[in-house]
């Protein structure tokens, strides 16, 4: 389920004309996976993939693609052990093999049970005699190396990916970060640090292993243009987002409810991708949409032309009240607004206009109404705004935008959820979490 290639475009292009490549990380961090995606995404291709931690029976059981592949297990290293031999002999054995084969692959996950058998001249040795085989057979090697710190490995392969298991948190807010648990999310990154002969465009990319599979997020660009096909309504109390994991996540936003999308700073305006498909989503449904926008928020003319925007006019916040209400009972009969009204506001722009304090009047007093009529309100606020822990309290659901590594990420703070990453799949919004 995914628009954009597995693994990053770097990766990708190195995989073409590098030949060694060496896979780091700590224990549990997707070594075995992100190599398996590399397989997969070299296939059709003459492999030796040897586990030294893993019995072939239950790799095929996870992996049952594996079964038209040459595969060994932890056993090969028994055999040797049993017998006293030295891991050379195992060598020879994968290098008679490769020498039959047009292109090879091997993949040795992990390096460091075949090289705890060894001193550290014969391991240099023998990593030496495996790369030259690459070399020879024109084929391609993959080493797994359970650390994360550099070691000879790093300076005869043509590139290294180290693989981070990491905690985020939120953006600093008046100096202080976010370190208590109600912000603390696990994230995955993919780091660089060298690939022979590619440009590299993103030092770090972040991951997920959701469902079995290596997934990397490119750096989010938004394409508003795009109208995704209708989810319909999900009942008569809950109107569909348009976007099925967040539907998952929420139950549907609750009519008469108000919802805060909080964005941090570096996230720019790559948040409206969201709004606009809910936007859609809802006139599609035929509900009506307005926007208060926030400071520089620019629309979609088509999406315009089906919904209201309205910037405020006057510097009375009691005006701007009133002429909402007016806006709703002149453009939205009451049949109208049970097939679901939604009304985006911008925080920013009424702090802008009105002052935090008037604006926080302003808000209660449009959640009040909101309540009353069945009308769902999302309000844009970004992080560092005077009084957002006071609306928080008030909120229906919360989520934060945040930007990882160039992607876009977003995560519950009400429903508390995980990290989830934003990708365009097929013209519609997907939330893929980051596991």
């Amino acid at each position: 389920m995914t628009s954009a290639p597995r693994i990053s475009e770097e990766l990708n292009d190195f995989l073409k004309i590098g030949h060694t490549l060496l896979i780091k990380g700590d224990a549990g961090t997707g070594k075995t996976t992100l190599a398996l995606e590399i397989l997969r995404c070299l296939e059709p291709v003459d492999c030796i993939y040897f586990s030294t931690k893993t019995p072939p029976t239950i790799l095929y059981e996870y992996y049952p693609w594996l079964k038209d592949k040459i595969v060994l297990g932890p056993e090969e290293i028994r055999f040797l052990e049993a017998r006293q031999e030295s891991p050379e002999r195992l060598l020879n054995r994968l290098r008679d093999q490769l020498l039959k084969m047009e292109h090879p692959l091997l993949i040795i996950d992990t390096w460091n049970a075949m090289a705890s058998e060894m001193d550290h001249r014969e391991q240099l040795r023998t990593a030496k005699a495996i790369i030259m085989t690459t070399y020879v057979t024109k084929g391609k090697t993959i080493l797994v190396e359970e650390t994360d710190e550099r070691s000879f490995l790093d300076f005869l392969v043509d590139g290294v990916v180290i693989l981070i298991a990491t905690d985020v948190y939120g953006e600093a807010e008046a100096g202080r970060v976010y370190e208590d648990r109600l912000e603390k999310r696990t994230a995955r990154e993919m780091e660089f640090k060298k690939l022979r002969d590619v440009k590299i465009l993103n030092r770090r990319y972040a991951f997920t292993l959701e469902g079995g599979r290596f997934q990397s997020f490119p750096p989010f660009y938004e394409d508003l243009s795009i109208r995704p096909a209708k989810i319909t309504n999900l009942s008569k109390d809950r109107i569909s987002s348009g976007i099925p994991e967040l539907d998952k996540i929420t139950g549907g936003f609750k009519k008469g409810s108000f919802n805060l999308f909080e964005i941090e700073h570096s996230v720019d305006t790559r948040y409206l991708q969201i709004h606009t498909q809910i936007a859609w989503n809802v006139i599609m449904n035929k509900g009506g949409v307005i926007i208060v926008p926030s400071i520089g928020e620019r629309y979609p003319s088509e999406l315009l032309r089906e919904a209201i925007l309205h910037r405020p006019q006057t510097n009375d916040f009691e005006s701007e009240i009133k002429v909402i209400r007016e806006i709703v009972e002149k453009k939205f009969n009451s049949k109208g607004l049970k097939k679901g009204l939604v009304v985006f506001l911008g925080f920013d722009t009424f702090i802008n206009r009105f002052g935090s304090d008037k604006t926080l009047t302003m808000v209660e007093d449009m959640i009040n109404y909101a309540q009353e009529s069945g009308t769902i309100i999302i309000g844009t606020m970004k992080r560092g705004m005077e009084f957002l822990e006071y609306v928080t309290h008030t909120a229906e659901s919360h989520f934060v935008f945040k930007d990882l590594t160039n992607a876009l990420v977003i995560y519950g703070m009400r429903p508390r959820t995980g990290l989830y990453a934003v990708d365009l799949i097929e013209n519609r919004i997907r939330l893929v979490p980051i596991v």
